[in-house]
Formats: structure tokens, C-alpha cells, sequence
């Protein structure tokens, strides 16, 4: 026989059981919070890569660049062994925005048209992977020539705030996402401090967001250009200062170390005998307004931290300055850059990480480390934890390395790391028209199989080389090649020359990147 309950009876067992299963959902919820706390993903930083155009490595100063130094410098780590692989604009940016030396993302000279898989750079990589991303300044040489008047954004960016070509620091065309404007000859519009303001104002719009974002600030100062016919830097030959500042350091002495106005070169490949001597005056006058112009960008460094201190998103995020190349002022008889000697190798690198993102380590003020621009991809990928892939699964294989292990201080970084350096392009009257080279700790070593022939001005096949011991020669006053084959300078060039047969044609890192067939991987 069934037992009846009475009514009251059983809605109270349900509604014991009910308690019962919500005390229950209760306690599963109180175990689980701190795990789903634990696994919501750590906000991501902002990147801030601030890049000038031709700064020679001496020319960051308390007395030109204030703000850098004072507002940057304590923070970040400082590289004092970085290198661009190309020495020149275009393949320097290029190798910038892929993590690849020139001869894997095709751009060897000044021509944005050789960019090989131009959707599959780093912007559309930040892009897929949920950043905001903004261009403000100089972009890839030739840019416009490749895209059209009126050069719509490079793939991958939501912002584009950027200068057209022909560049000069007055009377230019800037493009606002595709929509040209343009600038003249007022105060106002000095170029410098329009790429100032513009990069605050896409600060304002979009560090308040949830989304953090990649802005890469290319500066045009101190490259060449003609200004407005007036004051002593208004040549065509000479970095343009702001107005207020035309007639800063006029009385700068210039450096002249032991290389400057090199007295003799019959030890040089033959391009370089061709060199003739310095003209003091010009290149005095060129270093003088280089300085002075490096003050607005000085300002502009101020202007974006102050406008990311207000938006409250200073301590998230990441602070990198550079340049694309350096410059020669008279060393080895030279003015301009493009030539592979350490005046135009070398370039300031500092890196500013908000504690959080080192992972509990302190941060490391300075290191020696062989590094170079093929580096900074990988490094701002890691931290936007992203990949070079596009979405159907295209992905690019980045010769550099991360910088994150030398940021947090770790011993895991090849400190015999050689790096290539190569050029492929015109002569210009005063370079190679190939070189490959390999810079190692204390040595460089460089290739020149075809330089021009000053008669024909054309360009012919050649087995020069040189080779430097930077340790005993930091000036590069000695090539030591060829040396004879039984002493320690020719082991040494043997050995470097099969290191950089080994980088001819390198790709990807060993560990991390899969071996390709027939291809030897980087260092």
C-alpha cells in the first residue's frame, strides 16, 4: 500500500532539498572563484615604439634629448650592443615589422615594393590577436609609389595617421586614413610636431579603452631634408630643427675620433680609396642641426607619457625607442650611413617594461648582449602573446629572438650570437653594391662580391673583404684581410666565414621554429 504524504510535508523536503542543492551550488562557487579568477587572462600591455630616422648612437644627450633620458631612461633596460642587419631605412623598418632579415622578407633597399607577404606583418598579427593598432609618422620607403596617391593604411592597421612622399619637414602631404591633407609652410606645420600631436591625440582616443593597443611612432628627424630657405640648417643637405630651435647648438663642437676624416684607406676596398677628405664645415653644420632637431622629438617623448600618465595607462605599458639606422659624421670619410661599419650599425636601443610583465623579476638597467632589429617582432609578439600568423593560418618564421630573457635578466641568451648584416642595391658613389657580413662578439666580417667600378658607374663582380677585431680596434682603422692562413687573424676569418655562409640564407630559431629543408636556421 502507498503512503500518503501530506502536502505541507513534502514541500518542505522540497524545499530542504532545494536549500540543500543551492548551499551545494554555493560551496562548488566559493571553491571555484579564486580558480576562474586565476584563469581570466592578465591584461595585455600597450607598446609604444618610438623609432627616429638616421641618429648616430652619439648624438642621445642630456642637452638634446632631456626627456628620453630622464622620463625613459631610469626605467628601462638600455642595449648597448644593438645593431640594424641593413643599415638603411627602408630594409630597417621592413625588418622591424616581420622579425626577418632582409634576404627572407625580400627588402634589401630603400623600395617597400620588395615587402614579400605585405598582409602578414606585425600589425595584422596585434590585430588578429585583439590590439588596437596605430601608425603615426614615416612609413616604409616608396610607400606611396606602391599604393597609389592616395596611399590607403598598410594592412594591419586600424589607424593611420602618416606622412606622405615626397617627405620634407615643410609643404608635405599627410594621409588620415586614406584622406590626404595638406601641410605648408607655417610653424605650425613643422613635421615633427604635427607626428607629436597626432600621436597624443590617438593616445586620448584609445588608451581609455578596453582593448590595449601597438603605436609605432615613426619620427622623420634628424634625416636630411630641405626646410623653409632660411636660418643654418634650411639647406637641402641638413636636418630641419623646429623654429624655436634653428640656432641650438650652433657652437656644438663635433666628435672626431680616430676614424674621422680617415687619413689612410689603402687598406679599404677600393669603393671606399674613392672616398675624398671630409668637408669640415658641411658635415659640422649637418651634426650641429641633427642635435638641434632632436629636441621636438625630445618633446614629443614628454607629450606621450604625460597624455598616458593622465589616461591612467602608464604602468601598462611598454616604451620602446630606437632608431632605424645610425650615421656617419666624417668616419671613414663618410657622410650618409648604408656602409657596414659600427658608426652605421650601431643604434640606441632602451626598453621600458612595467614591472608586472617581467614576472616577479627585477628589471635590468643594462645589458651587452648581441641584439639587432630583428628582435623587436618577437619580443612585442611575446608580450601581446601573439603569433605571426594571419588568420588561415599564414605564418611568417622570424629570424630574431624574443628580448624578454635578457629583460628579466635571464643567462638564457647565445652570448656568442652571430648576426648578419647585408645590403643588395645601388652604390650611391660611395658603398658596395652586395655585401654580407657576420658580427660576432668583438669581430665583424664583411663580404663585398660585387662593388662598382668607378669608371663605368656600373657594378662588377669583386672578392674583396674586410674583417675588424673590435676589441683591439673599435674604430675599424685595420682591416686585417687577408691575413696569412697559419696565424690566428686568418683562423679567425675562416672560421667567420663559415659562420656567415651558415647565415646566408638562414631562417627561424633552433627550438623553436621547425628546421627547413635545405635551409640552415639563425642564431
Amino acid at each position: 500500500m502507498k503512503t500518503m504524504i501530506p502536502a505541507r510535508t513534502a514541500t518542505w523536503r522540497r524545499c530542504r532539498a532545494g536549500l540543500a542543492a543551492a548551499a551545494l551550488l554555493t560551496a562548488i562557487a566559493v571553491v571555484a572563484a579564486p580558480a576562474i579568477a586565476e584563469a581570466k587572462p592578465p591584461k595585455r600591455p600597450n607598446v609604444v615604439l618610438f623609432v627616429t630616422d638616421d641618429q648616430a648612437t652619439q648624438t642621445v644627450r642630456p642637452d638634446t634629448m632631456p626627456n628620453l633620458l630622464s622620463l625613459f631612461r631610469p626605467s628601462a633596460t638600455e642595449f648597448t650592443n644593438a645593431i640594424v642587419t641593413t643599415p638603411l631605412c627602408c630594409p630597417s623598418r621592413a625588418t622591424m615589422l616581420t622579425g626577418q632579415y632582409g634576404h627572407n622578407n625580400g627588402v634589401l633597399r630603400n623600395d617597400y615594393r620588395q615587402l614579400d607577404e605585405r598582409n602578414n606583418t606585425l600589425p595584422v598579427w596585434l590585430s588578429r590577436a585583439g590590439y588596437r593598432t596605430i601608425h603615426v609618422g614615416k612609413y616604409l620607403n616608396l610607400y606611396r609609389k606602391a599604393r597609389g596617391p592616395e596611399a590607403e593604411p598598410a594592412p594591419g592597421w586600424d589607424a593611420w595617421q602618416t606622412v606622405q612622399e615626397p617627405i620634407n619637414y615643410y609643404d608635405y602631404d599627410w594621409s588620415v586614413n586614406g584622406r590626404t591633407k595638406h601641410y605648408g609652410t607655417e610653424d605650425r606645420d613643422y613635421l615633427t610636431d604635427v607626428i607629436n600631436r597626432k600621436a597624443v591625440s590617438q593616445v586620448r582616443r584609445f588608451a581609455p579603452k578596453r582593448k590595449p593597443f601597438y603605436m609605432q611612432l615613426d619620427e622623420y628627424a634628424p634625416h636630411d631634408s630641405p626646410g623653409r630657405g632660411t636660418g643654418p640648417c634650411h639647406t637641402n643637405h641638413d636636418p630641419v630643427p623646429a623654429p624655436t630651435e634653428e640656432n641650438l647648438f650652433q657652437s656644438a663642437e663635433l666628435p672626431q675620433p680616430p676614424s674621422f676624416d680617415e687619413s689612410d684607406v689603402s687598406d679599404k676596398p677600393s669603393f671606399m680609396r674613392h672616398q675624398l677628405p671630409v668637408d669640415i664645415s658641411a658635415v659640422t653644420r649637418n651634426y650641429r642641426c641633427a642635435l638641434a632637431s632632436l629636441r621636438a622629438v625630445d618633446r614629443g617623448i614628454a607629450q606621450v607619457h604625460r597624455a598616458l600618465k593622465k589616461a591612467g595607462e602608464l604602468s601598462d605599458t611598454v616604451f620602446i625607442f630606437t632608431s632605424d639606422n645610425g650615421y656617419y659624421y666624417g668616419e671613414h670619410r663618410l657622410r650618409y650611413k648604408l656602409n657596414p661599419y659600427e658608426e652605421a650599425l650601431r643604434v640606441p636601443l632602451m626598453i621600458s617594461i612595467p614591472p608586472r610583465f617581467l614576472d616577479g623579476a627585477a628589471a635590468v638597467s643594462r645589458t651587452s648582449e648581441p641584439v639587432a632589429n630583428i628582435d623587436f617582432a618577437p619580443t612585442i609578439l611575446e608580450l601581446a602573446d601573439a603569433s605571426p600568423c594571419r588568420k588561415r593560418g599564414k605564418c611568417r618564421v622570424m629570424d630574431g629572438r624574443s628580448l624578454m630573457p635578457l629583460l628579466r635578466g635571464s643567462a638564457t641568451w647565445p652570448h656568442d650570437r652571430a648576426l648578419m648584416i647585408e645590403y643588395e642595391g645601388k652604390h650611391h658613389g660611395f658603398s658596395s653594391c652586395i655585401y654580407q657580413g657576420v658580427r660576432v662578439p668583438g669581430q665583424v666580417y664583411i663580404e663585398h662580391p660585387v662593388v662598382p667600378n668607378f669608371d663605368t658607374a656600373e657594378c662588377v663582380p669583386s672578392s674583396e673583404a674586410e674583417h675588424y677585431d673590435l676589441e683591439d680596434d673599435p674604430y675599424q682603422l685595420e682591416n686585417l684581410y687577408p691575413a696569412p692562413a697559419a696565424t690566428p687573424d686568418g683562423q679567425r676569418q675562416r672560421a667567420l666565414a663559415l659562420r656567415l655562409q651558415g647565415l646566408r640564407g638562414c631562417s627561424g630559431i633552433p627550438g623553436r621554429d621547425a628546421p627547413q629543408p635545405g635551409r640552415p636556421q639563425c642564431e
